[in-house]
C-alpha cells in the first residue's frame, strides 16, 4: 500500500518519451478506473451509510461487536472519500497534488491511517468473536462496548504514530521559486536517508501493518472459532442429552454473548455453523484478494521491476497494472457492510427494523431466537 500516490504521479507527469507501445495505457487506465470507482462509490457509500444507521441504534451500540462494525463503516467511508483524489484524476484529469503539497500530506496521512484502522477493526471483530467462543463466561465481562472503544482508540493512536512520517519534509514541495506547481513526490536529493526509508523499508512495514498481520490474526481467530464450534457439536451428538443442559455456542452467542432459551434442532444448528463458517471465510478471502495483490506488486515494483532494462520504455504498462490493482483494493472498503451484515440473521433483522422505523419485527419460527436476542440485548449486556 506504500507509495500509492507516488506511482500515480509518475503516470501523469513523467511518462518516458521512449515508450513505443501502441496501446494508450494512460487513457485505458482512466476509463477502467472511472468505471470501477463509480461502482465502488455507488455501492460502498450506500452500504456504509446503512451500516452507520444500523449500528448506531441504541440496542446495537450495547454490543461490542457492533462497535467494531460501526467504526469499521466510518473508516471505510473516510477511505472511500480519500480515494476521490484518484477518481478525479481518472475521470476529469484533475491533479489535486499540483495544488498543495501540504494538503497532499494530510490526505495521504488520513488515507493510510483509516485504511489501516479498517483492517484492524476487522481484527478486533474477529478477536471479539474468538473470546466469546473460547471463554464465553468471562467474555461477558471482557467483551464490552467500552473495552471495544478503548481497543479501537489504541489502534488509532498506534497507526497515527506509524504513519506520522507522511508529514515529513522529505515528501512534496510547495509552489514558489522556480516551481509553478506543487507535488507530492519524494525529495530524493535533499533527504536521501528518508528516501531510502520510504522506498525500501517502509513498503515492508506498511504491508505487514495493513495486510499480513491483520490477515494472520483473522485467519487464526476464525479457524479457532470453527474448531470450537465443531468440537462442541460433536460433544453434543455424543452426549445426546435432550434436557438442554449441554451448552452449545452458536452464531448468536458468538456475536453477542447472549444465551438462548430455546434449543434449536441439530440440523438447524449445523446450518448455522455452516453459514458462520462461510461468512467468516468469505470475509477473509475478500480481504486477502483485494489487499494482498497491490501490496505485493508495490514491493516488486520498487525492488525488482524497476531494475528491468525495458522499465523506462514500458513504464506506462506497469503503472496501468498498479492503477487497476489499487482500484480493486478499494472494493474492500465498499463491501464490508454486505459481507458482515447482510450475511448475519441478527444484524439483518436489526437492519430491517431500523430502516422501517422498527415497525416490523422479524419473528418467524426459524428465527425466533434472533428476535429474542434483539429484544433482550440490553439485559444480556448488563449481566
Amino acid at each position: 500500500m506504500a507509495n500509492l500516490t507516488y506511482t500515480m504521479y509518475i503516470n501523469t507527469t513523467s511518462l518516458s518519451p521512449q515508450s513505443t507501445v501502441s496501446i494508450d495505457y494512460n487513457a485505458l487506465g482512466d476509463r477502467i478506473g472511472t468505471i470501477i470507482y463509480s461502482i465502488i462509490y455507488m455501492l460502498g457509500f450506500i452500504g456504509n451509510l446503512l451500516a452507520l444507521i444500523t449500528f448506531s441504534s441504541n440496542r446495537m451500540r450495547q454490543i461490542s461487536s457492533s462497535i467494531f462494525l460501526l467504526i469499521l463503516s466510518i473508516c471505510d467511508t473516510i477511505a472511500l472519500i480519500t480515494s476521490l483524489w484518484f477518481f478525479l484524476a481518472d475521470a476529469f484529469s484533475i491533479q489535486l497534488q499540483n495544488y498543495s503539497a501540504l494538503a497532499c500530506r494530510f490526505r495521504t496521512f488520513f488515507a493510510y491511517v483509516f485504511m489501516d484502522l479498517s483492517s484492524w477493526c476487522i481484527v478486533g471483530l474477529a478477536f471479539d468473536r474468538f473470546l466469546r467462543t473460547e471463554i464465553p463466561l468471562r467474555a461477558k465481562i471482557i467483551c464490552t462496548p467500552r473495552n471495544a472503544l478503548i481497543m479501537i482508540l489504541i489502534f488509532f493512536l498506534i497507526l497515527c504514530g506509524i504513519n506520522g512520517h507522511y508529514f515529513s519534509a522529505g515528501i512534496g514541495q510547495e509552489r514558489g521559486g522556480n516551481r509553478t506547481t506543487a507535488h507530492c513526490l519524494e525529495n530524493r536529493d535533499e533527504y536521501p536517508t528518508y528516501y531510502f526509508f520510504y522506498k525500501i523499508i517502509w513498503p515492508k512495514i506498511d504491508m505487514i501493518v495493513f495486510c499480513f498481520l491483520p490477515a494472520c490474526i483473522m485467519i487464526f481467530c476464525n479457524v479457532r472459532i470453527i474448531c470450537i464450534l465443531r468440537r462442541q457439536r460433536r460433544h453434543f451428538e455424543n452426549v445426546g442429552n435432550e434436557n438442554g443442559h449441554t451448552k452449545i455456542t452458536n452464531i448468536q452467542q458468538t456475536l453477542n454473548g447472549s444465551q438462548t432459551i430455546k434449543k434449536k434442532p441439530l440440523s438447524h444448528r449445523r446450518s448455522i455453523e455452516r453459514q458462520m463458517s462461510l461468512m467468516m471465510s468469505s470475509c477473509v478471502i475478500v480481504f486477502l484478494c483485494t489487499t494482498v495483490p497491490v501490496t505485493i506488486y508495490l514491493i516488486l515494483l520498487e525492488q525488482v521491476i524497476v531494475k528491468y532494462p525495458d522499465f523506462a520504455r514500458d513504464n506506462a504498462y506497469y503503472v496501468f497494472i498498479f492503477r487497476i490493482l489499487r482500484a480493486i483494493m478499494y472494493i474492500h472498503f465498499g463491501c464490508n457492510f454486505y459481507l458482515y451484515c447482510l450475511t448475519s440473521r441478527i444484524f439483518r433483522g436489526e437492519f430491517l427494523q431500523t430502516i422501517t422505523c422498527r415497525r416490523i419485527m422479524i419473528n418467524t419460527n426459524q428465527d425466533a431466537t434472533t428476535s429474542f436476542v434483539l429484544n433482550k440485548i440490553v439485559d444480556a449486556s448488563n449481566v
